[in-house]
C-alpha cells in the first residue's frame, strides 16, 4: 500500500477511487482534472528516427501537452466523420502516438482498434476488416503494406478502411477555434472503448473487446498499490498496441509517474534505456526481460531498480534469477520480480507471484489470484472443479474479462463453462490454494502414457542448459501411432557459433534431471541455429504450432529413435 510520499496525494487518489464515472474511456480527463502539476514532463519517448540520447532524458510531454494534442487529433477525427461507436484503427510503431490517438478516439466515444506493427500485412488487413474498422491511421509503410495486400486480393475498396498517415495527421491536425461540443464524450459502463487482438500464437489473432467499466475495474484498486512514490520512474517495454501497454500507460497518467515508452522492445534496447533513463521499475513481456544482459547495465543505474514486472505468460526461473541480483528494495540487496499470468481477454494480470533473491520455490508457481478475480478454479472438460493436485483447465470469474470477441460469438460462447471464463491455460492448485502453470491447452502433448505438460519440462531444460530460450512440443511418435512424444528446441545466445556443443550430450543431461524430478523424458533435443529455428510471434511467444508442423516426422528418423523413450 502506497500512502505517503506519492506523486498523487491521498486526497487526489481518494477522488479518483470514489468517482464511479471514472473508467477506461475517460481516464485521461480525470487524471488531468486532479493534477496540480500539469506542466511537468511526464511521458518520455525517444523518437524512432533518433532513438538514443546522451546524458539527459529525451523530450518529455506533460498532461497539458497531451491535452492540447488530443484535442487537435479529436478535432481532425470529428471532421473526418468519427462519431460515437465508430471503429478507428491504429497501426504504428510509435507507442506515444498510439496512446495519444487512443485517448483522442475514445474521447469521442469511438473505439480504438489497435494492431501490433509486427503483424504480417495479410493478417493485419484481415483483422481490420473483421473488426469493421472504417478509418485507419498508421505509419506510411504499414499502410502501404495494407494497400498492397488488398490490391493483390482484389478486395473491393468499399470494404476497406480509409487510410491516413499518422505523422501527416500530427502535422496538420488543427486546434479548434472553440471548444468541441459534447467533448469529452460521457461514457456509459458498457460502452466499447477498445479492440486489441490476442497474440495469435495458437492461430488467427482473436479480437476481444474492452468496455469503459470492465477494462478499468482492476485499475481502481491499483490506485493504492501501484509503485508511485515521488522517486519512482517507470520504463515500459510492452507492445503499446496491446491492451497491457495501454493499461499501464493509463496508470502512469493517473498516478503521475514519469515513464519512458520504449518501442524497440528487445533486451539490448532495454538495457541501454535503463542506463539512460534510470527507472525504478521495468515492465515487459517475458522474452524481452529474458533477453536483458545484466552485465550491460551500469551499476549506477541498476541500483535504482526495485522491481521487474513480467506479464502475459508466466516467466521461467532461468530468466528471473539474473535480474534479481540488481538493485534494492526496502533496504535489502537485490530487486523483486513480479511474475504475472494474464491474457488479452482478461484485461489485466490475474495471478501474481513475487520472487526475490531469497526465493527458493519456483517450478511454474504463479501464486494466488489477484483481488479482481472473484473465483478461480481448476476444471475438467465438463466444468466440474477438480481436487487439489490434479491438472485441469483454468477458469476464472472476474468483472475484468472481455464481454466477448467482436466477430466470433461462437468462440465467445465456447470460452464459457459453468459460469467460468476459460483462459486457455492448464494449471494445478496445491493444498495452500496456490496455482501452478503447466501448459496452454493447445500445447498439451498427448503421449502414449497420458498427457504431458510442456512448461515444467521447459523449466528444467532452461535451467539445465542455461539456454536463452526453449520450447517443448509434441511430434509424431513412431512407436505409438496416433500419439505424440516430447522433443525440445533450444536457442543459445551464441547458437550457430559453438560447434563444440552437442545436442546428444545436452539431451542426456536434461533427461537425467527430468528423471530425478519425475517428469517425462525428452525423445530428442535440437539446437536452433538462430531465432528463425525457434520462431516467436508479435508478442514474443514461441510459435509452437509452427514447431510441431516443422518437426512432425522428426522421430521417424532412425537416429532420433535411439534416444531414451519418454516416461
Amino acid at each position: 500500500m502506497f500512502l505517503f510520499g506519492t506523486q498523487r496525494s491521498i486526497a487526489q487518489r481518494l477522488r479518483l477511487h470514489a468517482d464511479r464515472g471514472l473508467g477506461a474511456g475517460n481516464f485521461f480527463w480525470h487524471a488531468w482534472s486532479i493534477a496540480q502539476d500539469r506542466d511537468r514532463p511526464l511521458l518520455f519517448h525517444p523518437d524512432v528516427t533518433a532513438p538514443h540520447w546522451a546524458d539527459t532524458d529525451p523530450p518529455g510531454i506533460s498532461l497539458n501537452d497531451i491535452r492540447i494534442t488530443v484535442i487537435r487529433y479529436a478535432t481532425w477525427y470529428r471532421d473526418h466523420g468519427v462519431r460515437p461507436s465508430s471503429h478507428v484503427g491504429v497501426y504504428t510503431r510509435n507507442g506515444l502516438f498510439g496512446l495519444l490517438h487512443h485517448i483522442a478516439i475514445t474521447s469521442l466515444g469511438a473505439a480504438a482498434v489497435h494492431c501490433n506493427p509486427k503483424m504480417a500485412p495479410a493478417t493485419a488487413t484481415a483483422y481490420f476488416q473483421r473488426t469493421q474498422t472504417t478509418l485507419l491511421v498508421g505509419d506510411k509503410d504499414l499502410l502501404d503494406g495494407c494497400t498492397e495486400e488488398w490490391s493483390q486480393k482484389g478486395t473491393d475498396p468499399a470494404r476497406t478502411p480509409e487510410l491516413r498517415d499518422i505523422r501527416k495527421l500530427d502535422e496538420t491536425a488543427p486546434l479548434p477555434p472553440a471548444p468541441l461540443p459534447g467533448f469529452p464524450y460521457e461514457h456509459r459502463p458498457g460502452d466499447l472503448v477498445m479492440v486489441s487482438h490476442s497474440s495469435g500464437t495458437t492461430g488467427r489473432p482473436k479480437a476481444p473487446v474492452f468496455t469503459h467499466r470492465g477494462f478499468f475495474v482492476g485499475k481502481r484498486e491499483r490506485l493504492w498499490t501501484f509503485p508511485s512514490l515521488r522517486t519512482d520512474r517507470m520504463l515500459t517495454a510492452l507492445p503499446h498496441s496491446h491492451s497491457s501497454g495501454i493499461s499501464y500507460l493509463s496508470m502512469a497518467l493517473l498516478l503521475g509517474i514519469p515513464t519512458l515508452i520504449l518501442d524497440d522492445a528487445n533486451g539490448p534496447s532495454v538495457a541501454r534505456a535503463i542506463n539512460q533513463f534510470r527507472p525504478t521499475f521495468v515492465l515487459g513481456f517475458p522474452l524481452t526481460l529474458a533477453e536483458i544482459d545484466v552485465s550491460g547495465i551500469d551499476p549506477r543505474a541498476a541500483r535504482n531498480i526495485h522491481s521487474w514486472n513480467g506479464m502475459g505468460d508466466a516467466s521461467h526461473e532461468r530468466h528471473i534469477r539474473p535480474l534479481l541480483g540488481l538493485g534494492s528494495r526496502q533496504g535489502k540487496t537485490g530487486s523483486q520480480y513480479n511474475d504475472g499470468l494474464g491474457s488479452s481477454e482478461m484485461g489485466m494480470v490475474l495471478f501474481k507471484q513475487t520472487y526475490v533473491p531469497e526465493s527458493a520455490e519456483y517450478g511454474r508457481l504463479i501464486g494466488r489470484p489477484a483481488p479482481v478475480v472473484r473465483k478461480a478454479a481448476v476444471l475438467d472438460e465438463h466444468g466440474n472443479e477438480l481436487p487439489d493436485g490434479q491438472a485441469g483447465m483454468l477458469g476464472v470469474r472476474t468483472p475484468s474479462v472481455t464481454p466477448g470477441y467482436w466477430d466470433d460469438p461462437k468462440l465467445s460462447q465456447e470460452s464459457l463453462l459453468s459460469g467460468y471464463f476459460l483462459t486457455g491455460d492448464i494449471v494445478r492448485r496445491d493444498g495452500q490454494g496456490r496455482f501452478y502453470h503447466l501448459d496452454r491447452t493447445p500445447d498439451v502433448i498427448h503421449s502414449a502414457s497420458g498427457p504431458v505438460h510442456s512448461l515444467p519440462i521447459e523449466e528444467v531444460v532452461l535451467l539445465t542448459t542455461q539456454a536463452l530460450d526453449a520450447a517443448v512440443v509434441g511430434v509424431e511418435d513412431p512407436e505409438a501411432p496416433g500419439k505424440a512424444a516430447p522433443v525440445a528446441v533450444v536457442l543459445f545466445t551464441d547458437s550457430g557459433n559453438s560447434p563444440a556443443r552437442s545436442s546428444d550430450d545436452l539431451l542426456a543431461t536434461v533427461n537425467g534431471e527430468l528423471g530425478r524430478k519425475g517428469l517425462p523424458l525428452l525423445r530428442a533435443l535440437l539446437i536452433a541455429a538462430d531465432r528463425d529455428e525457434l520462431p516467436v510471434g508479435v508478442t514474443g511467444k514461441v510459435l509452437k504450432r509452427q514447431l510441431r508442423e516443422r518437426h512432425r516426422t522428426l522421430l521417424h528418423d532412425s537416429a532420433a529413435r535411439r534416444t531414451p523413450q519418454a516416461g
